[in-house]
């Protein structure tokens, strides 16, 4: 294909994306006690003394009362340093998925069909749906796929919520869900023509700082390409 083609495309495909997402995004929006836009990461202090750090184009909610604090993670990525209270549990949600804490550290991701917490030091309850919840130990991973699938992965402590430092490290996840959690710091709109090279699996570190960088490094072992329509579009494709 031309360039010429591929700014074609990129125009069609992302009409179609805004006229599928926009809905969506405009009830996050309504629903955010806390957000953030492409590229720009915040830290919030929540009214115990908890501290979130709110990765790039995310959103959270909060419902704080006597007895509970709630936290909903509505899109994106969060990294959580919890104050202990056995008084009120400190229970975060994320589509299907809680996660239940007294006083830790973790993170939670949420990318297109798959949910994940990563412990980093304390202990967390997870539960998925009415699943019997499972305790992780610092350095677990807990990812639920599309299906409702669950798997437990070891982890670097150190590599969890690497993101706050421009790192992204992932275990044995989709090209396109790196490409999505990439997009939270790419200011271009990517998209994947390739489902097949979508659905390969990788581990791995990647650049945040550069993401134009990241994504060729992300694709590149697969014989991927990227290609600039300009400053506003990458398409991702084999050829």
């Amino acid at each position: 294909w031309s360039v010429r083609h591929y700014a074609g495309a990129a125009a069609a495909a992302a009409s179609l994306c805004l006229a599928m997402l926009f809905v969506p995004a405009f009830f996050v929006r309504l629903e955010a006690d806390y957000q953030t836009t492409t590229a720009e990461n915040r830290t919030i202090t929540l009214e115990d003394g908890s501290k979130v750090q709110l990765a790039a184009a995310s959103a959270l909610s909060t419902d704080f009362t006597d007895g509970r604090r709630n936290v909903t993670v509505l899109k994106g990525e969060a990294f959580f340093d919890v104050v202990p209270d056995k008084t009120r549990p400190f229970v975060v949600k994320a589509k299907n998925l809680t996660v239940q804490v007294l006083g830790t550290a973790f993170d939670v991701d949420l990318t297109d069909g798959v949910t994940q917490v990563a412990l980093a030091h304390g202990s967390v309850e997870a539960s998925f749906r009415n699943a019997p919840s499972t305790r992780l130990v610092p350095g677990e991973m807990l990812i639920v796929d599309a299906s409702g699938a669950i798997r437990k992965e070891t982890v670097s402590v150190e590599d969890i919520g690497g993101w706050r430092n421009g790192e992204l490290y992932v275990v044995d996840a989709t090209i396109g869900s790196v490409v999505e959690q990439i997009q939270r710091y790419h200011p271009a709109w990517l998209t994947m023509a390739d489902k097949r090279l979508a659905e390969q699996r990788v581990t791995g570190f990647y650049d945040l700082r550069d993401p134009d960088r990241a994504l060729e490094a992300l694709v590149e072992p697969y014989k991927g390409k990227v290609h600039a329509i300009g400053g506003s579009a990458r398409i991702i494709t084999r050829f």
